[in-house]
């Protein structure tokens, strides 16, 4: 048998098909790994984007949790005046008076880690007006705002500027 030289020179059908095959597999593929790696960097940034609001709600309930634990102490500190003012008829004439009476100086200072100590504002009476501030906060430590505690037993988160009017006209009752 022998064979043409042309027919053994012409590429045969089946290998025309494999070629164009070949081209459309290399296609496919790098579709398909392009939306492969699109997929997977749509999941990436997602599961960052998740990241970060789970980290910033984790801050956020803290920052809470301290603002309750700081209110929490207010009202503990409300319930030893009371007690106080039962007994004796007035509050107690110092900080360290009302300390030593509430037993416990941790109270007296707020939980959060750039927390201060209250101040206590001496010589008043249940007869005090309820916006008549009896202990507070210095310094802005929860976002900004100062927990307060009226005469009234409202515990109160006030911005510095709405706080001192407060203060000192609390101060200035107090001196007549």
């Amino acid at each position: 048998m022998s064979v043409d030289y042309r027919e053994r020179s012409r590429p045969s059908r089946r290998r025309d098909f494999a070629r164009g095959g070949a081209i459309i597999n290399i296609l496919t593929g790098l579709i398909f790994f392009g939306l492969l790696a699109a997929g997977v960097l749509w999941i990436m940034k997602t599961a960052g984007e998740a990241g970060k609001q789970y980290g910033d709600a984790m801050v956020n309930t803290q920052h809470k949790g301290m603002t309750l634990a700081c209110q929490m102490n207010l009202r503990s500190i409300a319930q030893c005046l009371q007690t106080y003012a039962i007994s004796e008829e007035k509050y107690p004439d110092s900080q360290q008076e009302l300390v030593s009476y509430c037993g416990s100086s941790k109270l007296f200072r707020c939980p959060d880690p750039c927390g201060v100590d209250y101040v206590y504002i001496p010589g008043g009476g249940a007869d005090d007006s309820p916006t008549t501030v009896l202990v507070y906060e210095p310094k802005p430590v929860h976002d900004g705002r100062c927990n307060v505690l009226l005469a009234g037993g409202q515990i109160a988160s006030l911005p510095p500027e709405e706080l001192k009017p407060l203060v000192e006209a609390t101060l200035a009752r107090r001196k007549r």
